[in-house]
């Protein structure tokens, strides 16, 4: 009884022990937790990386193809008899074959915003005070005219009208600023000018172009 005594563990000894166990599956609890971590985040990513690459799915109609909706209402009559009355509706739909149709529908197509660039382009001004006034301005430095003389004939054009029929009813418009809406970009100067004429005081713009294009434009017509 002695020797079998003497071969259990001491008190001791089985705490310490007992101590080792929990320590190990401590140790191991925490590498199956982080196990399952792993595998968790990779299964995640793996789905997300599917999803990324899932390509988007597009229903096309083939051009000129239709649906209808047909809707009948039929009253039959009693069976000794072989009439019957019906009202027969019909709508029919050509089905679209390119996503622009569905632009309030769709919001991921490009279609919109080059329908807007075409609409700001088509809005825009073909032809505006400011590049006619240097188209003249151009013109005038080829034959051998200062640019400055535009700003004479604006002046003279505005203390005389010329009556030359269309043609000068024309050329009164293009010579004078404020017939048409005013302009951010149209300098100063050209509005002074016209202003100056109404004044009858052109004689500063004489002094700068000594030659006057509107009488030769007079002349010529």
């Amino acid at each position: 009884m002695v020797n079998e005594r003497a071969n259990w563990p001491a008190d001791g000894e089985k705490e310490m022990n007992l101590q080792q166990f929990n320590t190990v599956n401590y140790v191991i609890t925490l590498l199956l937790l982080r196990l399952y971590r792993i595998c968790v985040l990779q299964v995640a990513l793996n789905t997300r990386t599917t999803a990324v690459k899932r390509q988007r799915r597009y229903l096309l109609f083939t051009p000129s193809t239709q649906w209808g909706v047909f809707a009948t209402v039929s009253v039959p009559l009693p069976s000794d008899t072989l009439v019957s009355v019906a009202w027969f509706f019909e709508a029919n739909y050509y089905n679209v074959d390119n996503a622009t149709y569905l632009e309030p529908l769709l919001g991921d197509i490009d279609a919109p915003s080059l329908r807007h660039l075409r609409k700001s382009r088509d809005n825009k001004q073909f032809l505006t005070r400011r590049s006619l006034y240097i188209f003249i301005e151009d013109m005038l430095e080829r034959h051998g005219y200062p640019r400055l003389c535009l700003l004479r004939t604006i002046c003279e054009n505005s203390s005389q009208f010329l009556h030359n029929g269309v043609l000068g009813d024309l050329l009164h418009l293009i010579l004078t600023p404020s017939a048409s809406i005013s302009e951010d970009d149209v300098d100063d100067s050209y509005y002074e000018a016209e202003y100056w004429g109404l004044e009858n005081k052109c004689e500063d713009y004489i002094n700068l172009c000594q030659i006057s294009p509107i009488e030769r434009i007079s002349i010529i017509l």
